[in-house]
């Protein structure tokens, strides 16, 4: 399977990059909400704005590698569980 530049698989099923990011923003959120935590006290763990928190939760923005990490320790979640990831840098 090849990937086309608007995110969508030939060959298999086709999502877009931006609807991965929406589902995994919608995982997080819930965590985050399952955890009992706030959207200011996890930014603040994280050191950035909560309006990037926010950016990441409606899958607007996809957090870097490292972002995500510390979000899964924060919100003591298991990275195996969360839905498949769009493209991702570091």
């Amino acid at each position: 399977m090849t990937e086309r530049p608007d995110g969508v698989m030939l060959g298999g099923m086709t999502t877009s990059r931006r609807e991965k990011a929406e589902v995994l923003g919608a995982a997080l959120k819930a965590a985050r909400q399952q955890a009992g935590l706030g959207m200011e006290e996890v930014a603040e763990r994280l050191e950035i704005p909560v309006e990037v928190l926010a950016r990441v939760e409606r899958g607007v923005m996809v957090p870097t590698i490292s972002t995500l990490t510390r979000l899964c320790v924060i919100l003591k979640l298991d990275p195996d569980t969360l839905p498949e990831l769009p493209e991702m840098s570091d």
